[in-house]
């Protein structure tokens, strides 16, 4: 046997086991990401049948905006990584990001938040990084987009065309979530309380 020869199946050997390393270690974030969840739902379904005031508690968390899914996305990713195996393999690589500041002519009130008018066919960024909660339709503001951020902050985009993103996607700040046309709708808001935007623009 020549040293070509060797070298080639030491080559071949070492390739294999490589491979049944990165396949087991795959295998086993699966199991622990599903072990995780099913955790997470069997604890609050015991949670919430164990008492009233538990099943009360737990819906005026969820349901009234209090409970910050973005910050629930940040610890599952920091531990346990992407919520998606595969998210790497299909990600798409072609969204456009602005470091840019926010840039408008004039902002004044109206309603529970604030108008703003911007140039014509301006690309919108996220203000904040955080998880799209809600995209709906409004007769007078379009498009309306609403991010939560980690730290339960709503942030509500009206007026918005050519979307770019879908529900439940998360958007990091200045990712380009659409474009207005001369004006931008903005509400701020954290558990039903209403805030100023001086503190985002």
């Amino acid at each position: 046997m020549n040293i070509d020869s060797y070298s080639f199946k030491n080559y071949n050997k070492k390739e294999e086991k490589d491979n049944k390393s990165f396949f087991s270690k795959f295998l086993f974030t699966i199991l622990v990401k599903t072990l995780v969840v099913i955790a997470l739902f069997l604890g609050s379904l015991i949670y919430i049948r164990k008492d009233t005031k538990n099943k009360n508690l737990f819906k005026k968390i969820v349901y009234q905006n209090s409970l910050s899914f973005a910050r629930i996305y940040d610890v599952y990713q920091k531990y346990l990584g992407d919520v998606i195996p595969f998210k790497n393999i299909f990600k798409d690589n072609t969204k456009i990001v602005s470091s840019e500041k926010l840039s408008y002519k004039n902002i004044e009130k109206e309603n529970d938040g604030y108008l703003l008018t911007v140039s014509s066919d301006y690309a919108l960024s996220a203000l904040k990084s955080g998880i799209i909660t809600e995209i709906k339709k409004d007769d007078k503001y379009k498009n309306l987009i609403k991010i939560q951020d980690k730290n339960g902050v709503n942030i509500t985009y009206g007026y918005v065309d050519d979307l770019n993103v879908k529900l439940y996607d998360y958007v990091k700040k200045g990712e380009v979530i659409g474009k207005v046309n001369n004006k931008l709708y903005l509400i701020f808001e954290k558990g039903g309380n209403y805030l100023s935007y001086k503190k985002y623009l």
